[in-house]
């Protein structure tokens, strides 16, 4: 005779069952929230690796080849070059330097001190000048710093080459013609006073294809222009020519808009660096060497806020080479305002020149939600570590989280960067 369960053995059966079913799902649970963490907090690593190592290359690369610590003999030496509005465009897409119309987001409140004017200089920061939907969750304030970070891609171009003749409309004459390749971006502007006045306008054009390189034992003073059938060579932009530059003017080298057409130079880098949706920082172009013009760039994700700080080497200062006296805080300091430092006068050409270094501070944020908040004291800093001799910077920068925004991981990253071609 054959006896199955009775009705207790059954029930209790299913109980010894559902409580292993319970405790397998309660342990499988947890592993996938400390996996979880685990991954987001690899992520934001990554993430800030990768946002602080290009910041980086920007940083340490802005001014090279803009020659701004190179002296001229004769009037009108240095400093001739930093503050000088920078015009350019392209036979395709027509004037993008001054801006006509609104950068692209996340940039497209972005002031550099007078709108769609950017002006040449190695760093300029632009405090709080983003403000991605994401980033100002529950508090309106909270908006991000934006990066101007300028540097030529060549590496002949320390020392101008000064006109030897006025410039025509489709030619350059030059002392030496050494730096220059054909296709080359080429800077025109003239020598600057140093005291009173404004600067004259800096215009981007192009080495035509025909140039001669110029050699040691063969010196060639032309310079042609006229690039290709998509170039940076515009005879007038605006109310500026290439004619107006007259036996007084210099020459620089960019580098070349298309890598690898020659063995010493690479494209410019006129990058505009800041956050946007999504918790991405993203970079922009100004004179669309680097993909397509008008569209902006994404560098890394899970970047939540960017900001940053100048070290800058005191007027009085009497160490040799540029030496970080103090750091400055742009958002508070009366001085070292992007009025100041865009004003277009030699006065703010010297003021640039004392910009030492940056200090960036990455705010990072996980893209995925916990379900309850993760965030023990409910607000983030940077910049809290500087010596009692920082008075301007010795304010750290807070930011207090709202609730909804407490259950997501943070992690901040901070990186002291040299603006080391500032005074060469």
């Amino acid at each position: 005779m054959q006896r199955g369960l009775t009705l207790i053995e059954l029930m209790v059966s299913l109980v010894i069952g559902s409580l292993l079913v319970i405790a397998t799902f309660t342990v499988m649970a947890t592993f996938e929230g400390r996996r979880r963490t685990l991954d987001s907090g690899a992520d934001l690593d990554n993430s800030g690796n990768v946002a602080m190592y290009q910041i980086d290359q920007w940083v340490r690369s802005a001014g090279s080849g803009l020659a701004q610590g190179y002296n001229l003999t004769g009037a009108g030496t240095g400093p001739y070059a930093y503050g000088c509005p920078l015009y350019a465009a392209t036979t395709s897409g027509g004037q993008i330097l001054p801006a006509t119309s609104a950068l692209p987001a996340p940039f497209g409140s972005v002031n550099p001190g007078t709108t769609g004017v950017f002006r040449l200089a190695p760093a300029i920061i632009l405090p709080g000048q983003t403000a991605p939907g994401v980033s100002v969750a529950g508090l309106a304030s909270a908006k991000s710093d934006v990066l101007v970070l300028m540097s030529s891609g060549t590496n002949l171009g320390q020392v101008p080459a000064v006109f030897s003749a006025a410039a025509t409309s489709s030619q350059l004459t030059l002392v030496n013609t050494l730096a220059f390749y054909p296709l080359d971006l080429v800077l025109l502007l003239d020598q600057q006073g140093t005291s009173g006045g404004l600067l004259a306008p800096c215009m981007v054009t192009q080495a035509s294809a025909s140039l001669t390189a110029s050699t040691s034992t063969n010196p060639v003073t032309a310079l042609p222009l006229g690039g290709t059938s998509a170039s940076w060579y515009v005879p007038t932009i605006g109310s500026v020519s290439i004619s107006n530059y007259s036996s007084t003017g210099v020459a620089m080298d960019l580098g070349n808009p298309s890598p690898g057409t020659t063995a010493t130079t690479s494209p410019p880098s006129f990058q505009v660096v800041g956050v946007g949706d999504n918790n991405t920082l993203y970079s922009y172009d100004l004179l669309g060497v680097t993909g397509t013009a008008g569209q902006v760039q994404s560098v890394a994700q899970n970047v939540f806020e960017l900001h940053a700080l100048y070290g800058v080497q005191e007027a009085a200062s009497t160490t040799s080479g540029c030496v970080v006296d103090t750091w400055v805080n742009p958002s508070t300091d009366t001085t070292y305002t992007v009025a100041a430092l865009s004003a277009g006068t030699p006065a703010a050409a010297s003021l640039i020149k004392t910009i030492c270094a940056l200090r960036v501070g990455l705010i990072l944020r996980t893209s995925l939600p916990e379900r309850v908040a993760v965030k023990e004291t409910p607000t983030l800093t940077l910049f809290a570590n500087f010596p009692p001799n920082s008075p301007n910077a010795a304010l750290p920068y807070t930011r207090p989280l709202a609730a909804s925004e407490q259950v997501y991981r943070y992690r901040t990253i901070e990186a002291t960067i040299p603006v080391r071609n500032n005074n060469f």
